[in-house]
């Protein structure tokens, strides 16, 4: 994935598995959180966008705002709080793997941020 210098990778975030890892702005304002977990259970993406709506509207208080899955990945984005998160995911390796890309930053700051973003969600894909 293809990120703006104004990340920088938070090396303790990374487990030893290499699944994940964390990215901070150096005010510690704006996330990224990439994550690669196995899919065990198998679940297909359609139960996996509606597990995320769930967990954004019901675990979080968040509300979403704009969603797409026009196959084979899903988009959603909106509040919590007062920060705008924007999720996409995807399957892969024939879904045994699920891939997501997880932005995070004050509401405030939208303008800033919504052409990053972009080049980050544009980038977030397996690499062959």
């Amino acid at each position: 994935m293809t990120y703006p210098s104004i990340f920088a990778l938070d090396p303790e975030s990374v487990p030893e598995n290499g699944d994940s890892a964390q990215f901070w702005t150096t005010d510690r304002k704006a996330t990224i959180i990439v994550t690669g977990l196995r899919n065990g259970m198998r679940q297909p993406l359609e139960d996996l966008l509606q597990e995320a709506k769930r967990d954004i509207v019901e675990n979080s208080r968040g509300t979403i705002t704009y969603e797409r899955a026009p196959g084979g990945w899903f988009v959603l984005s909106g509040l919590v709080a007062n920060r705008i998160f924007y999720r996409r995911t995807f399957l892969s390796r024939g879904g045994s793997i699920i891939a997501t890309l997880w932005i995070e930053f004050p509401r405030h700051m939208r303008p800033c941020f919504e052409g990053a973003v972009t080049m980050m969600s544009h980038s977030f894909r397996v690499m062959p």
